[in-house]
């Protein structure tokens, strides 16, 4: 079963009285990475939960927000003295240096001074269990979401990995045809060139075999289809699978590119287009696999 690296979450805990969240969201990534995002107090845990993300997740980058408050968590007061001090200050500044101007309420709350800001102490022995609570809660919401978009993403790259087969399996079955004409071609050409010259006719056809092999891609197809059976085979047995997938799918246009450069007419050049555009779809969705 496939799964999908985008995803988001949310989780609660009680706290304190109060109600301590988590949101956690998910996007691609070659590897796993964990950003945690809270109040100071939650720092000596963020590797805490990493772990808990690791535990889940093979690939993904992560963004972990805690959100916490209580009534008093920042409650803001003005240190009256510190306040007294600079205002008398300011006056004095005005009167030496003959500045005209007074001192105001948005002045005064420009001086930093004047602000003091209250903050609530947490350990983390007491924060922990909460904390980790939600966290498990955002993760297991945000793996949910991960695997309805990665049931999606399944249908859609098995739909691309079936046109993908029934082109292949085209392509084979318009190459004999397409080598016969080719031969034939050739012949006519070198007979026109010759302009009723005696030709050689072993030389003829070893020159005529040496062109059929230079467009046969049987071995190509062939590895092609074996590329689409493991990729069948990974969605159905494996996970995680999406380096693997990606692995198989850079394998798989390779196979396509050499398809299409030596495609001997018409009909096999649309119809290796059509093969890797199937393949470019393939690999647009597997870079979200996890």
């Amino acid at each position: 079963m496939i799964e999908s690296m985008t995803g988001y979450g949310s989780g609660e805990a009680s706290f304190r009285k109060n109600t301590l969240s988590v949101e956690a969201r998910s996007v691609n990534h070659r590897y796993l990475e964990t950003t945690v995002r809270g109040p100071r107090w939650s720092l000596s845990l963020e590797n805490e939960v990493r772990e808990s993300v690791k535990k889940r997740f093979a690939r993904g980058r992560f963004d972990i927000f805690i959100h916490y408050s209580e009534s008093n968590e920042h409650s803001d007061f003005i240190d009256i003295e510190s306040a007294k001090k600079f205002v008398k200050s300011m006056h004095r500044v005005r009167d030496e240096l003959n500045i005209q101007g007074e001192v105001d309420l948005a002045l005064l709350a420009g001086f930093r001074d004047t602000l003091k800001i209250s903050e609530i102490s947490i350990t983390p022995d007491e924060a922990r269990e909460s904390l980790i609570g939600a966290v498990e809660g955002a993760l297991g919401h945000l793996n949910q979401m991960r695997h309805r978009e990665g049931e999606a993403l399944e249908r859609d790259i098995l739909a691309h990995l079936k046109d993908a087969s029934r082109f292949t399996g085209e392509i084979r079955d318009r190459l004999p045809l397409a080598q016969s004409a080719l031969t034939e071609r050739i012949r006519e050409r070198i007979i026109k060139l010759s302009d009723g010259m005696d030709l050689d006719e072993g030389r003829l056809e070893q020159e005529l075999i040496y062109a059929a092999e230079r467009g046969d891609i049987s071995e190509e197809l062939s590895r092609l289809e074996s590329h689409i059976s493991q990729f069948r085979d990974l969605v159905d047995n494996e996970k995680p699978l999406g380096r693997k997938l990606d692995f198989l799918i850079q394998e798989m246009n390779r196979e396509s590119n050499t398809i299409a450069s030596k495609s001997v007419d018409l009909t096999l050049t649309q119809k290796a287009i059509d093969l890797k555009s199937a393949l470019e779809k393939i690999r647009e969705q597997v870079q979200n696999v996890e």
